[in-house]
């Protein structure tokens, strides 16, 4: 038998292509991306651990100020869980985040079925490309936070609502089992986010309204009290059926909050305590800080109560930021991250840059899309007003809370999906413009004849008036271009050690744009490495993010000041969100030294591959810090003074279980050894140096040794790591 590609159905085919390209973007994203939750204090630093002590433990503890939606912490921790057993628990992230990417890539041909059922399969495809290849899509895969499962949960909810209407509208016996999938996507949605509980009651008028057009469609002339009884009936059989499922995936979380708290607690406290916070008169910490000495089960409680004296003593206070935040919401996003922010945040944005601005364009176009779509006369029934419903409780929260990207994204998701039918309908009429433009332009006049034409109209205006009166983007625009530049000439030369003119094209940086945290950092480290301390501090100025912290810990350290280097260090670390020894490793120019001291906080920019700093109290009552080896690593030594023939390393190291480890030693470019290290007895390893690295003045060396992970070896332990030896210092002589 014979197989030819004219087989396949075109539009599967481009459905398979888009979800290809959407693969191959997302793995790029990854790629470049450093954002790591194993060092974030951040939501999905808190997310990740829950997951672990989860996946260790076996127990779920609300131990941080707010109890949290629990669908993910469940997801992560199966994940993690599968990691350790297969011994190898640095894998739980990637298998988190290629959950991820295939969530993602599912909703690509949900998202063209769901389309395609409400309008055609030209607006299928539109809908399918943005879910495909929009910016902040593809990069959510790379951040462990909620909103990959969140947005698929959500639309797989909406597109099997569509999916029950459909079969309901042709009568079919088994419909109802249509609208209970919904039910529990809806369900499962909002233990993912809270936010999704509430829209319960969109669904209630959804089947409502469906359940009168199909009865309006199929009975006429009927008395007004046989019409309202058989549509309770209808809408009642159909409530029923939806409510018991979305219930019965929410009780078993609700009932578990009553039973730990005492107190009707359905899913988490961050409503109620995110909106508490927003009415504060100053909101750094000071509602925190309050939070902190109230008990977990009284806290939601206590916030309710004070929101309402809140209102009632001033009820202005909970719209005072109203227009701000809705203006706020209309922004190019990654042109604000991009060209206005004052730093990065370790996102990779500089390397996306293309897709970025190009996910801005994609946005633009959709949002005025979805402003003539959702105008125009109705074509897809009722689900506009679930639309319709969805985009203003977004935009409600936001206003009353703060605006944040991934908050917007249920908002972007309809708009989106309206707006590929604007810019589907926009190429077929780009077709009758060639054809016959007279036409075109009578049937244009006629549309904006209609109160639905007008409409449109005074919402996209007023959509333009906003985007261009918040930012003057092309000015903007060139001034980034000037800016970026000036960094990549300084970068140019920092990597090429002519740190005068680095110095320079980082100030240029700096006047482009002053409070560009990323250009004041590279200018720091430029004076840096010339010993210029005081220029160093200057430049840094005075804004705080753990990137420009790791710089003072560089400056403190290079001037002495220890005890001030390792705070700056070991927060760095523990907080930044991405992995610092690797950052240091290839940023810093440490001084040379002929001995490191591991795990004393002032090792950074010599190492990579280890765990956090420890210490041990020896016998005499004096402390030695240690790092261990997490499996594979790299010490790297500027020297003093050249490698002579016969010059040799030592290392401090002791074994991390009973018996000898077996430690692999290598030399960069000149072969390797190996060293039997002996089980929890600390001991001095010497090794002569390979006579050809003679001459050289930096001592590079990889270590790789076989782990074990603490929790698998003894039930009283929780630690997840994955250890091997542990090394205290290293010399060279």
């Amino acid at each position: 038998m014979s197989f030819t590609i004219s087989a396949w159905p075109r539009t599967k085919i481009a459905i398979f292509a888009l979800m290809l390209l959407g693969l191959a973007l997302r793995l790029w994203f990854l790629s470049v991306n450093v954002i790591d939750p194993r060092f974030s204090a951040a939501d999905d630093g808190d997310y990740y651990q829950r997951a672990l002590r989860l996946a260790i433990t076996g127990q779920y503890l609300d131990d941080s100020w707010l109890i949290r939606p629990p669908l993910h912490v469940f997801v992560f921790a199966g994940l993690l869980r599968i990691s350790i057993l297969l011994g190898q628990p640095d894998l739980g992230i990637p298998l988190i985040r290629a959950l991820h990417v295939g969530l993602s890539l599912l909703t690509i041909p949900m998202g063209y079925d769901l389309a395609r059922r409400l309008f055609n399969r030209g607006t299928g495809l539109v809908f399918a490309t943005i879910l495909a290849i929009w910016f902040p899509l593809v990069e959510l895969p790379a951040l462990i936070l909620t909103e990959p499962l969140f947005l698929f949960l959500l639309l797989s909810h909406l597109w099997l609502l569509v999916r029950w209407r459909d079969a309901y509208a042709q009568s079919r016996r088994h419909a109802w089992l249509w609208l209970a999938a919904a039910g529990i996507a809806l369900g499962l949605c909002a233990l993912t986010r809270s936010q999704a509980l509430y829209t319960a009651a969109f669904v209630l008028i959804f089947l409502l309204l469906t359940a009168y057009q199909r009865y309006r469609a199929s009975n006429q002339g009927q008395g007004l009290g046989t019409v309202l009884r058989d549509l309770s009936f209808a809408a009642g059989r159909w409530s029923a059926v939806f409510l018991t499922a979305f219930i019965l995936v929410i009780a078993p979380w609700t009932l578990r909050n009553y039973l730990v708290y005492q107190s009707f607690i359905a899913i988490d406290t961050l409503g109620p305590v995110n909106l508490w916070l927003s009415l504060q008169p100053q909101r750094i910490d000071g509602g925190k800080s309050v939070l902190a000495g109230i008990p977990q089960a009284e806290r939601q409680t206590f916030v309710s109560t004070e929101i309402v004296r809140i209102v009632r003593e001033n009820p202005s206070r909970l719209t005072h930021n109203f227009w701000p935040h809705f203006r706020h919401v209309w922004k190019a996003q990654f042109s604000e991250d991009f060209l206005v922010k004052p730093s990065f945040y370790t996102r990779p944005l500089r390397d996306v840059v293309a897709l970025g601005f190009l996910g801005d364009a994609i946005w633009f176009g959709f949002v005025l899309g979805s402003l003539v779509s959702l105008t125009a006369p109705f074509r897809e029934g009722a689900f506009r007003f679930v639309a319709l419903a969805w985009m203003g409780y977004v935009l409600l929260t936001v206003m009353l809370l703060h605006v944040e990207p991934r908050y917007l994204l249920p908002l972007w998701l309809f708009m989106s999906l309206y707006g590929a039918k604007t810019l589907y309908d926009l190429g077929r009429r780009h077709a009758q413009w060639r054809t016959d433009r007279r036409l075109a332009i009578a049937n244009l006049q006629s549309e904006l004849r209609t109160w639905h034409g007008i409409l449109a109209a005074l919402l996209v205006l007023g959509f333009c008036y906003l985007f261009f009166s918040y930012r003057n983007y092309p000015a903007l625009i060139a001034q980034g271009i000037v800016r970026e530049q000036h960094y990549a000439a300084g970068a140019r030369a920092y990597a090429a050690a002519d740190f005068a003119r680095a110095v320079r094209e980082f100030e240029n940086v700096i006047a482009v744009q002053p409070n560009f945290i990323e250009g004041r950092s590279a200018l720091a480290l430029a004076h840096l490495v010339q010993d210029n301390y005081d220029a160093a501090w200057e430049a840094l100025g005075t804004r705080h993010t753990h990137r420009v912290d790791v710089v003072r810990g560089a400056i403190t350290r290079a001037q002495g000041k220890d005890d001030l280097a390792v705070a700056y260090f070991t927060d760095a670390e523990a907080r930044s969100g991405e992995d610092i020894q690797n950052l240091t490793m290839h940023w810093l120019h440490p001084k040379p030294t002929q001995s490191l001291e591991l795990g004393n906080g002032l090792d950074f920019g010599y190492l990579r591959g280890f765990s956090f700093g420890e210490s041990l109290t020896l016998p005499n009552g004096s402390l030695r810090a240690y790092r261990w080896l997490a499996g594979d690593g790299w010490i790297s030594l500027p020297l003093t003074k050249p490698l002579q023939v016969g010059s040799t390393v030592s290392l401090r190291m002791a074994g991390g279980q009973a018996e000898d480890t077996t430690l692999r030693l290598g030399f960069a470019n000149s072969g390797s050894t190996t060293i039997r290290v002996q089980g929890g007895q600390w001991r001095t390893y010497r090794l002569t140096i390979p006579a050809d690295l003679a001459g050289q003045q930096r001592l590079a060396l990889s270590l790789e040794a076989p782990i074990f992970i603490p929790a698998l070896e003894s039930p009283d332990s929780a630690d997840a790591r994955s250890l091997s030896v542990m090394i205290s210092r290293v010399e060279v002589q």
